[in-house]
């Protein structure tokens, strides 16, 4: 085939289409293309393969070993924190009780029993203060001692114990359901401030 000349062009050169490689690229293209088909490659790839899923193996298994570390960590750690946010059993147990039992009285349709629950809420409240160290005698010392800073609900209480003082002193006041809840709440407000009620 012709190669076409560009008129005015003198010394045009020879250009030769097809594959025109030098004989050092060709014996290099050839080393190559033989080391990939000789069995040196297939062993290395071979090893190389091994020992990527050697590696694979081991980084599992460390991973694994680090999250069931990791999840016992976790586990201590919420274990410490419950025992330390948590009160004695008995002591909760036992207040949780006497507040069930108490709530039950105030839930009757007798006013007896409404009584009886004020009266018992303002001793177990006693018992709690008396037990979260609080000094003094009587409720009534306890509570002039206690500061507004000691005790959110101090007024609450102080209103509570009043109403409780007005039914043990005076046996013909009639009172209310709707009182008795209120006392019953105000009490329940300090027994929850103190951590007494789970």
């Amino acid at each position: 085939m012709e190669i076409p000349t560009i008129p005015g062009l003198t010394n045009q050169p020879q250009i030769k289409y097809g594959a025109d490689l030098s004989p050092l690229l060709a014996q290099s293209y050839d080393a190559i293309a033989k080391y990939f088909q000789s069995p040196g490659f297939f062993n290395l790839f071979g090893t190389v393969k091994t020992v990527l899923m050697l590696l694979s193996i081991i980084f599992a298994v460390i991973l694994v070993i680090i999250i069931i570390k990791m999840g016992n960590l976790i586990k201590e750690e919420v274990t410490e924190l419950k025992a330390e946010l948590a009160l004695p059993g008995e002591a909760v147990g036992a207040s949780d009780n006497r507040w069930q039992e108490i709530k039950s009285h105030v839930n009757s349709f007798k006013e007896s029993e409404w009584k009886f629950a004020v009266i018992e809420a303002d001793k177990l409240v006693d018992d709690v203060l008396k037990s979260a160290g609080f000094a003094g005698e009587s409720m009534g010392e306890r509570l002039m001692i206690i500061k507004p800073d000691q005790l959110i609900n101090l007024q609450y209480l102080w209103d509570a114990h009043k109403f409780r003082n007005l039914l043990v002193h005076d046996v013909n006041y009639q009172m209310t359901h709707r009182q008795a809840i209120w006392a019953i709440e105000a009490f329940e407000s300090v027994l929850r401030e103190l951590e007494a009620l789970s």
